[in-house]
């Protein structure tokens, strides 16, 4: 009796201490857990302040797009949707800018071959040309009336336009002979960002769809990629990219659009609500995102983490050129906005 009294007495005692080392294992477990995912939110959320300054008052308009020429040269594009187009020029890196009215529509994006050589495209279809550094433009009608969203300047022969409209309606426009005569091709998705790694390589983003050309947009593939409106593309590299959604979903590619993961969802419900508007590389390190109410995001590792910059403004930007030691922004409101890396 006395023994199996003993073995019960050791039994409970197993077991006594069995449960409270599993206890404290399970809440070791537990709080290590907890840790983790706080640090990797926190790693996510991960906020940063730079210095930032408003430049001028440029326009009353949206300002739709910038482009850098040069180290001195930067020209851009914008206006009121149905009354005013208008193109804005800088010849000392920002510091001091001139803007002209050369449409009675907005203008959407713009491309340059050298400095004397524009293309830049609008509301209703438009097509503009320049070849004396946009003092003069000509007005190209290509028989479409959907608003042509951006426009790529390959070479001095090849130049590409696309845009849409209603979201199931797109358009890719092309020239092979400098622009005197226009191929037009009608998509099923509206179309807005376009970039290229080369004369014969091009990406172009739209409504659920990304597609590459690897023969200067002669025809088309489909990539793998989808769940967004794709507003804009960029690529550090012939391999390395990054596509953003209007949603504010973020895609990444490292093989030249073959595959594209998924880095930001932007449909989850566990994901802050952002709008996107601009993806730009500054090397194969660095990029910028930008959107609605200020949002503007910075990667220094190709994309794979994002660090938000808190102390920006709360203007809806729409459109971003980069300067030796930071950025000019332009807004919605047609603010332009400078600001310097720390």
């Amino acid at each position: 009796m006395k023994d199996l009294t003993q073995r019960r007495r050791g039994a409970e005692r197993f077991l006594f201490v069995f449960k409270r080392n599993f206890k404290s294992g399970f809440w070791l477990l537990y709080f290590s857990l907890f840790t983790f995912f706080l640090s990797l939110f926190s790693a996510c959320q991960k906020k940063q302040e730079w210095q930032w300054s408003e430049l001028k008052q440029l326009s009353q308009y949206e300002i739709s797009d910038l482009k850098r020429i040069n180290d001195s040269t930067i020209i851009g594009v914008g206006g009121d949707r149905y009354f005013k187009g208008e193109f804005y020029f800088s010849n000392d890196n920002g510091v001091t800018w001139d803007s002209k009215a050369i449409l009675d529509k907005q203008l959407y994006g713009i491309s340059f071959l050298n400095r004397d050589s524009f293309f830049a495209s609008g509301l209703d279809g438009k097509l503009l040309q320049s070849t004396n550094a946009g003092t003069d433009w000509n007005i190209i009608q290509n028989f479409t009336w959907m608003p042509i969203r951006n426009v790529n300047y390959l070479n001095d022969s090849t130049i590409i336009f696309c845009g849409g409209s209603g979201f199931s309606r797109g358009v890719l426009i092309r020239s092979t002979d400098g622009g005197a005569d226009w191929k037009t091709d009608t998509l099923a998705s509206e179309m807005r960002g376009m970039c290229n790694t080369d004369e014969q390589t091009i990406y172009c983003c739209g409504y659920g769809k990304i597609l590459k050309s690897t023969d200067a947009g002669a025809t088309w593939n489909q990539q793998n990629a989808d769940g967004d409106f794709f507003i804009s593309i960029s690529f550090a590299s012939h391999e390395h990219g990054i596509a953003i959604g209007l949603d504010g979903t973020i895609l990444l590619t490292d093989d030249a659009g073959e595959h594209w993961e998924k880095t930001r969802n932007g449909n989850s419900l566990t994901n802050q609500a952002w709008n996107f508007r601009r993806i730009i590389f500054r090397d194969l390190n660095k990029a910028y995102i930008i959107g609605d109410k200020g949002i503007f995001l910075f990667t220094n590792d190709g994309g794979t983490h994002w660090i938000k910059i808190k102390n920006s403004s709360t203007e809806n930007f729409t459109s971003i050129v980069l300067t030796n030691d930071g950025g000019i922004i332009g807004s919605s409101s047609g603010k332009l906005f400078q600001f310097l890396e720390n």
